[in-house]
């Protein structure tokens, strides 16, 4: 049997590695760390320190712990209970209230759990005439951007906390010089809504600011889309799809039951037509052409991938009149 000799790891031959960022810099204060044993507070006692000495800097700590009684209880927290009780309120038990959840140029209708005050829980709403009380996967996920840490918790102008007061103060002076100029030098920067009651707030704004520029931005924008039917129909219209009446479905690089617009019910419709409820039921087949994979082509019955460059090319094959 071989003997494999023990590596010597003191030896400054080889190439050297660094094991962190200290020890790379190599900072004084990292060499008296990496020389202690124990750095967290082995060095302060002195070489004459007795048993009898520890003893009596334990006892004195746990005397002092128990004074304080911090170190074990956790911190307080007073509960109040209401000074006006909510309508319909009853502690313990869930309450749900309708609510609608815009998007960029639609809208799902809603219905929220809510826990002691706070949203938990995202359904369609059944008793919409255009819902079949199911959501998309971003619409459940909307529940979580109530509780995100990265919200904004302060007001704040030019890098500078400001007060609740101080910040509506500010705001209200820069609306006015901005009425002085009439908007000029001002800009709005928004997402895509298809929700009325900001439409009317920028219409009353375009009215006052006429001069300031408001301006929609997306990452990903079906603005071609919507061009593309207006050169079809000759006019400003928005296709809608009854999928539980097809028998045969062509999706062509669209993941309508994925992220497309509209899809809780493109979702309805497809499961609709997919159920069997005798044996003379016919069950609808779709078909997918598409470069990525995507929940639409998971459920296809038959799923070709091309490049996207060559989608063009299948839909003049199966659809010459478009």
């Amino acid at each position: 049997m071989s003997h494999l000799n023990k590596p010597d790891l003191t030896s400054a031959s080889g190439r050297q590695y660094w094991r962190s960022l200290d020890q790379l810099a190599d900072t004084p204060e990292f060499r008296e760390w990496a020389e202690r044993e124990f750095p967290a507070g082995a060095a302060e006692l002195s070489p004459d320190f007795q048993r009898r000495d520890f003893m009596k800097l334990m006892s004195a700590s746990f005397l002092l712990a128990g004074f304080g009684l911090t170190g074990c209880r956790r911190p307080v927290e007073k509960i109040y209970p209401f000074s006006e009780k909510p309508a319909g309120y009853t502690h313990g038990v869930p309450g749900h209230f309708a609510t609608g959840l815009s998007s960029r140029r639609s809208g799902a209708p809603l219905v929220v759990e809510s826990n002691e005050g706070r949203p938990t829980k995202v359904e369609g709403n059944s008793l919409h005439p255009d819902s079949n009380g199911g959501t998309d996967a971003l619409t459940q996920a909307s529940i979580l951007s109530l509780y995100d840490p990265d919200r904004a918790t302060r007001f704040a102008a030019r890098g500078r906390d400001l007060s609740k007061e101080a910040a509506y103060e500010a705001l209200d002076e820069a609306i006015a010089t901005a009425s002085v100029n009439r908007g000029r030098g001002v800009a709005f920067l928004l997402e895509q809504s298809a929700s009325p009651s900001r439409a009317r707030v920028i219409e009353s704004l375009k009215r006052k600011l006429p001069s300031a520029i408001i301006a929609e931005y997306e990452p990903v924008n079906f603005e071609n889309s919507r061009l593309a039917i207006e050169k079809v129909m000759g006019q400003k219209a928005r296709p809608q799809y009854h999928l539980d009446k097809a028998s045969v479905i062509l999706s062509l690089d669209a993941d309508f039951l994925g992220v497309e617009e509209d899809s809780p019910r493109m979702i309805r419709d497809f499961a609709s037509g997919r159920q069997l409820e005798s044996v003379d039921d016919k069950m609808s087949r779709l078909y997918t052409v598409e470069a990525l994979m995507t929940l639409t082509g998971a459920n296809a019955d038959h799923r070709l991938r091309v490049p996207s460059s060559q989608i063009g090319k299948w839909r003049r094959r199966w659809l010459p009149g478009f």
